[in-house]
């Protein structure tokens, strides 16, 4: 919302929040604009059309896209340092499995005339990985 302050707070009075529900309010100045675009030398006009121009691309706040992004990161950040348990019965059938799935691979790669070592290479080191988690 581009506006003077006082309306800015009196726009927010409206939103029935408890007194400590935590909301995110983004406040970008003038002297904001004019620090981030320095090499721009900015008129004070052209400040006023960045803000309005950052009004109404943010009229409804952060877009659906700019939510999802920011989620996902964390959801990846998650699921990049969480542990997991296996029983060893448990991955050494699932060892079999992508093993066989790796013959088979293996052999598409060869009649195709490729290079089938390079195209399961990053497979068997995964797996040479997981046999090595097994066998401790």
């Amino acid at each position: 919302m581009y506006a003077p302050v006082k309306e800015i707070m009196t726009d927010l009075l409206k939103y029935d929040l408890s007194s400590d529900e935590a909301l995110l309010v983004l406040c970008i100045t003038r002297e904001d604009i004019r620090m981030l675009t320095t090499e721009w030398n900015l008129s004070d006009e052209d400040i006023t059309c960045v803000m309005q121009r950052l009004d109404v691309a943010y009229d409804q706040g952060a877009d659906v896209s700019m939510v999802r992004g920011i989620t996902e990161e964390l959801m990846d950040e998650r699921r990049a340092i969480r542990d997991v348990s296996v029983p060893a019965s448990a991955l050494q059938k699932i060892m079999l499995l992508a093993g066989s799935e790796l013959n088979r691979l293996y052999a598409v790669a060869e009649e195709g005339g490729g290079n089938a070592d390079a195209f399961v290479a990053e497979e068997l080191d995964a797996m040479r990985q997981l046999q090595t988690a097994i066998d401790a």
